[in-house]
């Protein structure tokens, strides 16, 4: 399906802007800015939404339905080419249904505890860093019954946290952050002024200084204050 169709979904439409800023973006090298392929027998919200309330007991909110988006994935990669910079982004989204479906955070990580195994069994992958390999995704927490799952961030580094924002709100701030690597952790309870995560708020301090610059239309008061306030 072409970025530019005039039958993109509204998510769909503001995924394919955030793509084309990436590839277009000075001081950015951007090597992925995808859409993929039209999820097959999966592009019907209502069928989609239907088969999650009966058959996995996830009647999600109706907000979710201003966040779909028909393809088998949203994929993006990219660093900053200012000389000395560190500033790194991926994201790769995948169609909700398949990460209920097909994306089991258990199959991937076992836990070392029993708290830790119990909640894996839950967590459904939707954001992940297949390029960049960093070890990092976002996932929901499928419990039966839920209309707004949690949202919990995994670090390979640091574990599993869980985040201050639910789907839509996720990828809402996605989008505004380009995926830049550790965004996450804006919205999550952490000391980012602990010197054992310096380069994390490194990072996020040169993201808030860079992607204003790049990207003016975008609003980041929201995430300066909150990195402020955990710094």
């Amino acid at each position: 399906m072409n970025q530019n169709d005039e039958v993109l979904l509204p998510f769909e439409r503001r995924c394919a802007t955030a793509l084309e800023e990436l590839r277009h973006a000075p001081e950015l090298d951007t090597t992925e800015a995808r859409l993929g392929a039209t999820a097959k027998n999966l592009d019907d919200p209502a069928t989609v939404f239907e088969s999650l309330a009966e058959d996995e007991e996830l009647p999600l909110d109706a907000t979710f339905r201003q966040y779909f988006f028909r393809f088998n994935d949203v994929k993006a990669s990219w660093r900053s080419s200012r000389p000395g910079s560190e500033l790194v982004g991926e994201f790769h989204l995948t169609h909700l249904y398949r990460s209920i479906f097909e994306n089991h955070m258990d199959d991937t990580w076992e836990g070392d505890s029993d708290w830790e195994r119990e909640l894996y069994r839950d967590l459904r992958i939707f954001d992940d860093t297949p390029s960049t390999g960093t070890g990092r995704m976002a996932a929901l927490r499928a419990t039966p019954g839920s209309v707004d799952p949690e949202i919990w961030y995994f670090d390979m580094r640091r574990g599993v946290t869980r985040m201050e924002i639910g789907y839509g709100p996720y990828l809402d701030n996605l989008l505004v952050t380009k995926g830049t690597i550790g965004w996450q952790y804006l919205y999550c309870e952490v000391d980012l002024g602990d010197p054992s995560v310096r380069a994390l708020s490194e990072g996020l301090k040169e993201m808030l200084d860079v992607l204003p610059q790049l990207f003016p239309h975008y609003d980041y008061s929201h995430l300066i204050a909150r990195l402020e306030a955990r710094l």
